[in-house]
């Protein structure tokens, strides 16, 4: 029986997703220092209409020589804004910056049933990244559900 809500809600995650769960939450930026952008837009060639097009983006911005600040934002109401530090021992530019999209099964190759939702921020040269899950409140949806 858990397993079938399980599949339910796993499905009805990913029927959200694609409808797009437009939301006004946006991270506050009073920094002036972003040196690396990038945005996808998972749903955008399975949906109808404009408004149901969900943006993920992982903005970098460089607080001095050794830390990174890192903000993830989304129009999706699937996920809240994220913040983090991320510190490193040598000089980098934005050239070193590099986002990797996959899906949440961890698949590079998306499609309709399994969109990208999970960016690996890494710095070239240091063997940390940041893994940021642009899903986070609807797995958070599923296992309050699952506890019930």
């Amino acid at each position: 029986m858990k397993l079938r809500r399980l599949v339910v809600l796993f499905f009805l995650l990913i029927s959200m997703s694609i409808s797009g769960c437009a939301s006004k939450d946006v991270v506050n930026e009073n920094k002036n220092n972003l040196i690396f952008q990038e945005s996808i837009s998972p749903n955008e060639q399975y949906v109808d209409n404009q408004e149901d097009v969900v943006h993920y983006t992982v903005e970098v911005y460089q607080e001095n020589d050794d830390t990174l600040s890192i903000h993830a934002k989304s129009n999706s109401k699937l996920f809240e804004p994220l913040d983090y530090e991320f510190y490193i021992d040598k000089s980098f530019s934005k050239d070193d910056i590099t986002v990797e999209w996959t899906t949440l099964m961890g698949s590079a190759e998306a499609t309709k049933e399994n969109q990208l939702c999970v960016a690996m921020v890494k710095v070239k040269g240091t063997n940390e990244a940041i893994k940021i899950n642009f899903i986070n409140r609807g797995i958070e949806l599923i296992e309050d559900a699952l506890a019930k």
